[in-house]
């Protein structure tokens, strides 16, 4: 019963993961980019985790450590840069009217 539990586990993560990689090629804006490769990089995580958990050994908690420590750097890193970079839009100007009019 495991084993299938944990191969249902892995199919649905690559299954997220093969969504967020076609995001990240076909989002409309780059935030939705950014979004999306955070996404990838918790899925790759979830997998390290599920291959741990398969093979019952500690050995790949580090790297698990490594990749979210890298993923969150690159998305603050992504998340900085673009706030500098693009231009900002000043309120009212092109925003729409909130609520019914």
């Amino acid at each position: 019963m495991r084993p299938l539990v944990l191969d249902l586990c892995v199919g649905g993560l690559c299954l997220a993961m093969l969504l967020a990689l076609v995001r990240l090629a076909r989002g409309p804006t780059v935030l939705d980019r950014v979004v999306a490769l955070d996404l990838v990089i918790v899925c790759g995580v979830g997998l390290i985790g599920l291959i741990t958990l398969r093979t019952g050994t500690p050995h790949y908690l580090e790297l698990i450590l490594t990749c979210s420590l890298v993923g969150f750097l690159t998305t603050v890193a992504l998340t900085l840069y673009l706030e500098r970079a693009l231009p900002r839009r000043k309120p009212g100007v092109d925003t729409p009217p909130h609520g019914p009019p």
